[in-house]
């Protein structure tokens, strides 16, 4: 692992050298289109193939983040990470070897952390392809973090989402719990949800083949929209 990230560092750092050279009086840290080494390095870790490296791009996406920095790269990359393995799959003869929840688990927590639309949007393409309930408990959870001007879509697609997992032979306790929360959060920003669908599926939870506290949680919520409603 750490001969594979060095390597990468080395390649890197020359490609870079040049470019250095040759824009002096440009400001190294231009997070609005200049190719710093950490953003090079985001590229081209979030890129490969391999467990590893997606995850070192992570910890580098995670510290730009925490400045304040949303390069475009690390849209992009997160973007490529919470897709790995699903939309984004490497074949090497005939096998999938790309296929990495925990990546895809961490990229779907740091788009909530960067709480923005386009995040929101990348997320709601995530979890339309997304097979794992584990990652889609992430997802479903960031999503219902980030605010937004019109959460029809939002609300909608978290239902459609869900549903799938509902039907399944064995429901995802998570998924349902994830869903419930999230549709919470955004009736909490909205004042309310007016999506029948969304009152269809936190009943069906509520009665459905789930343990207490998840079926607990949707009549919490569903006791929280009807006061709305009230109000």
């Amino acid at each position: 692992m750490l001969a594979k990230i060095t390597a990468v560092l080395v390649v890197l750092a020359l490609a870079v050298v040049p470019s250095a050279m040759g824009q002096a009086a440009e400001s190294s840290g231009d997070a609005s289109g200049g190719q710093t080494v950490e953003m090079m390095i985001i590229r081209e870790s979030s890129t490969s193939p391999n467990r590893d490296l997606n995850l070192f791009a992570l910890e580098n996406t995670e510290s730009a983040i925490g400045r304040g920095d949303t390069h475009r790269e690390v849209y992009a990359a997160l973007n490529r990470l919470v897709l790995v393995g699903t939309q984004n799959r490497a074949v090497i003869r005939g096998q999938l070897v790309n296929n990495f929840p925990d990546v895809r688990r961490e990229a779907a927590r740091q788009l909530g952390l960067v709480g923005t639309e386009e995040a929101r949007s990348i997320l709601l393409r995530a979890c339309l392809v997304e097979t794992d309930p584990i990652v889609l408990y992430e997802i479903l959870n960031s999503i219902g973090g980030i605010e937004s001007e019109d959460n029809t879509q939002t609300v909608s697609t978290i239902v459609w989402v869900a549903s799938r997992f509902h039907r399944a032979p064995a429901p995802s306790n998570h998924v349902a719990l994830a869903a419930v929360n999230a549709l919470d959060s955004i009736s909490g920003r909205d004042g309310g949800i007016s999506d029948p669908n969304a009152f269809q599926y936190l009943f069906r939870v509520a009665e459905g083949p789930y343990v207490h506290f998840v079926r607990d949680r949707a009549w919490e919520v569903i006791d929280s929209l009807r006061e709305s409603g009230d109000e």
